[in-house]
């Protein structure tokens, strides 16, 4: 495989995996969207004290798991940068050498 064909290659795959993550981040923001119309189903559905005790508890279990799904993905995005970062050094690197060669 040609240099080129291998840059290409990779690039293409650096786009693939943003195109996941930008569809990751839009499921994530339904999911969001999701939990708090269930909370506020439940809000609606019961009333009184001891509901709002038990939905507040609720509240804080989805929130802890949001929290953590967000931290996730971040993760996620930051190695994805760090794969474009290191494919543009990778391609600068490949291009100095190139120009050394034909020096």
């Amino acid at each position: 495989m040609q240099p080129r064909q291998r840059e290409e290659e990779a690039w293409k795959e650096q786009i693939k995996k943003e195109r996941q993550f930008e569809e990751l981040e839009q499921l994530f923001s339904k999911a969001k969207r999701a939990q708090e119309n269930v909370l506020h189903t439940f809000q609606d559905a019961w009333r009184g004290n001891r509901s709002r005790q038990r939905l507040g508890l609720v509240e804080e279990t989805m929130t802890e798991e949001w929290q953590k799904r967000k931290k996730q993905m971040y993760a996620v995005d930051d190695a994805i940068q760090e794969s474009r970062r290191a494919h543009q050094r990778a391609k600068f690197a490949s291009k100095e050498a190139t120009a050394h060669a034909t020096d």
